[in-house]
């Protein structure tokens, strides 16, 4: 009898093994605008450990635990321990105080090719990949540049998330691409940040562009747009940041209600869906 509980154990744990090699979630997190980065990111700089990241691509988990995104890696690894590992949550760090879109251009095809060798090092040891890209404010313009040069991986399932973006003409219909399987873009009504970024003297800007960056895409983009609140309250810019590390129940809530979208005999739709885009509200209860 013993020896067969033995013989169960081995099968059980060779069969998690196999199953772990079949499939990753690598989650890449892009952050927004630090003007005068330099200065912020200084080591003498009472705010470095609010803003650091390196560099490129780099592990989140490898930062000092009073770094904010460490403590951020870990917040979301704690409400997801399998979508959100620590051991495949990543940082990429870009020069974010050149404000011209001409450089989050540059920044995306730096993060493609980055992107390019770390799916490939997965590979190796997974079957699939299940890759997960998160940008704030104006790191989701650089993921959208991103998305423009990047191939359709047939092992990689790619869902895109977009925490207060800026709208822009120029990045927007790189949602439609077929690289990208899921889009989730995160506005609030109070939010004068994400629009103040006047698209209209941007020289790649189409000549229809509006003045202003907009909240939210247009209807028949592939997106489902999230219309978030505090306690029922619209939110600013910053308070993204202290609602980050819930992104992992946010996303499950999300999806919940995404899914009611879809079969309106279970969910009364409280937006009218059009045949791409959809609409959900969140309400972050703290």
């Amino acid at each position: 009898m013993v020896i067969r509980l033995k013989y169960l154990l081995c099968f059980m744990i060779c069969s998690l093994s196999v199953y772990a090699q079949e499939q990753a979630s690598v989650t890449v997190w892009v952050h927004g605008t630090y003007p005068a980065l330099k200065w912020l990111t200084h080591k003498r700089s009472p705010f470095r450990t609010w803003v650091y990241a390196p560099m490129g691509l780099s592990l989140a988990k490898e930062l000092d635990k009073d770094y904010y995104f460490h403590q951020l890696a870990y917040d979301c690894y704690a409400r997801d321990p399998i979508g959100y590992d620590v051991d495949n949550f990543y940082l990429f760090g870009w020069y974010s105080s050149n404000m011209r879109p001409s450089r989050r251009k540059k920044e995306g095809k730096k993060l493609q090719k980055a992107l390019d060798n770390l799916l490939n090092t997965y590979h190796k040891t997974y079957k699939k990949v299940d890759l997960r890209l998160v940008g704030v404010s104006h790191g989701g313009n650089v993921i959208l540049n991103c998305i423009d040069t990047m191939p359709a991986y047939d092992y990689v399932t790619t869902e895109v998330i977009l925490l207060a973006t800026p709208i822009q003409e120029s990045t927007r219909v790189y949602v439609n691409r077929a690289p990208v399987h899921k889009v989730y873009s995160f506005y609030s009504n109070n939010d004068w940040m994400q629009r103040i970024d006047a698209q209209k003297f941007h020289h790649d800007s189409p000549k229809k562009s509006p003045f202003w960056s907009s909240r939210t895409f247009k209807p028949d983009d592939r997106v489902t747009q999230v219309h978030v609140k505090v306690n029922n309250k619209d939110i600013g810019h910053g308070k993204y940041r202290s609602i980050a590390g819930r992104l992992p129940d946010m996303m499950k809530e999300v999806k919940q209600k995404e899914q009611g979208l879809e079969n309106p005999q279970s969910v009364k739709a409280e937006h009218k869906q059009s045949e791409q885009s959809k609409h959900v509200d969140l309400n972050i209860k703290i």
